[in-house]
């Protein structure tokens, strides 16, 4: 398995405000490569090369078709986790890479809660969220990025029914970010040092 890493947002079009995840992004294992899954939209993909690329970085952003990246970093840029959930080509790609043990995956905002158990519409702004299923490859966890802390109201539209325990949910705010640890099927969530929470 990649190893894989988690964030509630902030590396977006203004990533600019959060030096300390450009400054380890410019250093995970390269090759870098920057996908816009969860997205129809590559704003967030040249935004980032723009900004890696003044720290010296080479990034290189995937056009569909492109064949797999085997080895270095993948970036996962944001955008609306049920696109990515939905879409049946674009799952079986980042199915492939979280499969690949020489890749290290970073899912931001929509491409981290595309890969819960119920992955919701975009979460910015605070206004209601729609949910579908998600990837499921977190176990019973679902995500909400850009939260508002562990009492969000809106991760009751995270409660999975079909789950007899209604799932587990997992907050990340925007500047937030953990790493996947263990088994995916039953993960723990570890806070990277960059994190501003």
């Amino acid at each position: 398995m990649a190893r894989l890493i988690l964030s509630g947002g902030g590396l977006g079009i203004r990533a600019d405000a959060w030096p300390e995840a450009l400054d380890w992004l410019a250093e995970a294992p390269a090759p870098l490569t920057l996908a816009s899954l969860a997205s129809r939209d590559e704003r967030q993909a040249t935004t980032l090369a723009t900004l890696l690329g003044a720290r010296d970085c080479t990034v290189h952003l995937l056009k569909p078709g492109a064949s797999d990246p085997t080895q270095g970093s993948i970036f996962l840029c944001g955008g609306d986790a049920t696109l990515l959930a939905t879409d049946a080509a674009r799952a079986a790609q980042l199915r492939r890479w979280i499969a690949h043990p020489a890749l290290t995956v970073i899912a931001d905002s929509a491409s981290a809660m595309a890969l819960g158990r119920l992955a919701a519409s975009c979460t910015c702004g605070g206004h209601p969220i729609r949910t579908v299923a998600g990837l499921g490859l977190l176990g019973e966890w679902s995500v909400l990025a850009h939260a508002e802390g562990p009492h969000d109201p809106r991760l009751a539209a995270l409660q999975d029914p079909g789950h007899p325990s209604g799932g587990k949910q997992l907050p990340l705010r925007t500047g937030e970010a953990v790493e996947v640890i263990g088994d995916i099927s039953a993960p723990r969530f570890e806070r990277m040092s960059w994190s501003r929470r």
